[in-house]
């Protein structure tokens, strides 16, 4: 199982640096993504920041919405049982890092949501996010 944090779940619907690449890493494995509550909420408003930049239309954001739930709905996605206690206390212990690296409060939560997971490797081009995941043991891709 990959987990994918929320601008490399993005690339799968936008094409822009790196969708080549995540689409790559996805298609080589056939465990459904994992998706939790952040992801969820941060990929709708995704959506609708490409609308403000004027990137994508409204109409254009409503079908990516769209193709979202359809995915969710034919188990490409699987929604994580996220252990909030557990995620907190992982945010709690990652967050220590953050006067050296700089991290946000959610490139901590994606990383502290799979620790609970345990995948094979954590997708991310953010380099502080990276960095954090690295040094919590997950395998980082891409590679650079």
């Amino acid at each position: 199982m990959i987990y994918l944090d929320t601008s490399a779940f993005l690339k799968l619907y936008i094409r822009e640096d790196g969708s080549e690449v995540v689409q790559t890493i996805v298609t080589s494995q056939f465990d459904p993504l994992p998706l939790w509550d952040i992801h969820r909420a941060e990929m709708l408003n995704a959506f609708r920041l490409k609308v403000f930049w004027n990137e994508l239309d409204e109409g254009e954001a409503d079908r990516l919405v769209e193709l979202f739930d359809q995915r969710l709905a034919r188990g490409q996605y699987f929604v994580m049982d996220v252990d909030r206690h557990q995620l907190l206390a992982g945010f709690r212990r990652l967050s220590e890092q953050t006067p050296g690296n700089g991290c946000r409060t959610m490139d901590i939560l994606h990383v502290a949501c799979a620790l609970q997971l345990d995948p094979v490797h954590f997708v991310s081009f953010d380099a502080r996010q990276r960095s954090l995941a690295a040094a919590a043991g997950l395998s980082i891709m891409p590679t650079d």
